[in-house]
């Protein structure tokens, strides 16, 4: 099932025990808040992205003018602005390609979806400037309201003074159906955002604070702005990256018939485990990056060779290395589930180059949190992985105090070692709670082994 195919949505199979999805699909005050949130964070994000890449950019030049400054802020500028750029490019692209998709799939349901040139000219230019999800989020918006508008009474029966009850019409049904397919891709090509951009440059801003320790010891008197910047960028990539997989969550469990969404309850708490989770792991991979290089390597990215004749790998290509192999761990581990994503039983179609595919890009989700793939029990499963990353941080933050001894005093050492673990461990018990008392399924969770679903 790929992002922008809305067959599930209008199966012809449903069963009249369990009606599509979007006849129980509705758009409220809540609704309309969760869509304005998106679009302030996106804005927010695109401010920020702007206001670091401006401040690196007038730090290297301010750098360039000393002598004794390497060349590294320009590095760090060009790799800043990939980061922002170049998920943007891809997400965009994918945006324009589902926009397609969806006129293609939706049959008769696109006739209310089919836009005039001007419109399409106009969704073409704001993908262009790279403002794709803002035109999707104001879609959501549009087609909600339209939704709410296309209601009329109807007779429960033919007596005189039967009751009645509120109903959409059938372009009420159309707006449903499109309201919900836009909203679960938005949802999606949030979710890619927040892996592809926020997650890489969290762990590179951290990087960065640790190349000036004058930052640390609070004697740097220049620049403050741009410490204020990459420290503003890291709590709202901690959020987005939150955001948008409790956004996912709901939108997977919407689109599913017998889904009790979730309450304000669980999804705050929700938020607060993968905050928690993704600070901790963000932490403990930009220290682990950020161990100084020995004294004669010219920057931080050069292999060194030691007076003793032994080489001195850097210690930001030793972190790639390692996140390369848990990404191979991780694909091998999910491809060993037996997900069955990209081929239905209902089809009857293996697709394994997609599905392989498929389990790559969520290899890359696992590097910083744990999503649940298959249609089965998942306490095993997230018990592994919770596990291995714990093992994971402890090592990487443990090497960077060790290695730091000589360059940060103690406390700030354990400051930091104390942080990534007890941020786990909030992680852990929120997600406990969420799971023992707040879980819509909570009820079924410990009674069969059939009950828990991926989209939990």
């Amino acid at each position: 099932m790929e992002a922008g195919d809305p067959t599930p949505l209008m199966a012809s199979r449903m069963s009249l025990r369990e009606p599509p999805p979007h006849a129980r699909a509705s758009f409220g005050v809540g609704g309309a808040v969760g869509v304005v949130i998106n679009m302030v964070l996106f804005v927010m994000d695109i401010v920020s992205d702007c206001l670091l890449a401006y401040v690196l950019w007038q730090q290297a030049q301010t750098d360039s003018t000393n002598i004794h400054v390497s060349s590294e802020p320009i590095t760090w500028f060009i790799i800043t602005l990939c980061i922002i750029l170049i998920p943007m490019v891809v997400i965009n692209l994918f945006s324009l390609l589902w926009y397609s998709q969806n006129k293609q799939c939706l049959g008769e349901y696109s006739v209310l979806h089919k836009m005039g040139k001007c419109a399409t000219v106009q969704r073409v230019l704001m993908h262009l400037l790279l403002l794709g999800p803002l035109v999707r989020y104001m879609d959501i918006l549009q087609y909600g309201i339209k939704m709410r508008q296309e209601r009329k009474h109807v007779e429960m029966g033919m007596m005189r003074g039967s009751s009645a009850i509120m109903r959409r019409t059938p372009r009420g049904e159309v707006y449903a159906v499109l309201q919900m397919v836009i909203s679960r891709d938005s949802a999606m090509l949030d979710m890619m955002h927040s892996f592809l951009q926020d997650a890489p440059q969290l762990i590179f801003q951290v990087f960065l604070l640790y190349r000036r320790p004058e930052l640390i010891t609070g004697t740097l008197q220049e620049s403050p702005y741009t410490t204020a910047v990459q420290v503003w960028k890291i709590a709202l990539g901690v959020t987005a990256i939150s955001w948008s997989l409790v956004t996912y969550q709901e939108e997977l469990r919407r689109s599913v018939p017998g889904k009790m969404k979730l309450t304000f309850c669980a999804s705050i708490t929700c938020l607060m485990w993968r905050a928690a989770m993704v600070a901790s792991r963000v932490l403990a991979i930009g220290s682990f990056a950020a161990i100084y290089a020995p004294e004669g390597a010219r920057t931080a990215l050069t292999v060194h060779l030691r007076e003793d004749g032994s080489v001195h790998m850097p210690f930001p290509i030793v972190t790639a290395c390692v996140l390369g192999a848990h990404w191979l761990i991780m694909v091998a581990w999910i491809h060993a589930q037996g997900t069955n994503f990209c081929s239905g039983e209902e089809e009857g179609q293996s697709q394994p180059m997609l599905e392989f595919l498929y389990n790559c890009v969520m290899g890359l989700v696992h590097v910083f949190c744990y999503m649940n793939l298959k249609d089965s029990p998942s306490r095993r499963r997230m018990a592994f992985f919770y596990a291995f990353c714990l093992i994971e941080n402890t090592a990487m933050i443990s090497v960077w105090c060790v290695e730091m001894e000589p360059h940060l005093s103690v406390w700030f050492r354990a400051v930091m070692v104390f942080s990534v673990e007890v941020l786990w461990m909030v992680g852990l018990c929120c997600l406990i709670g969420y799971y023992a008392f707040l879980h819509p399924d909570k009820d079924n969770l410990g009674s069969s082994r059939n009950t828990a679903s991926w989209r939990d």
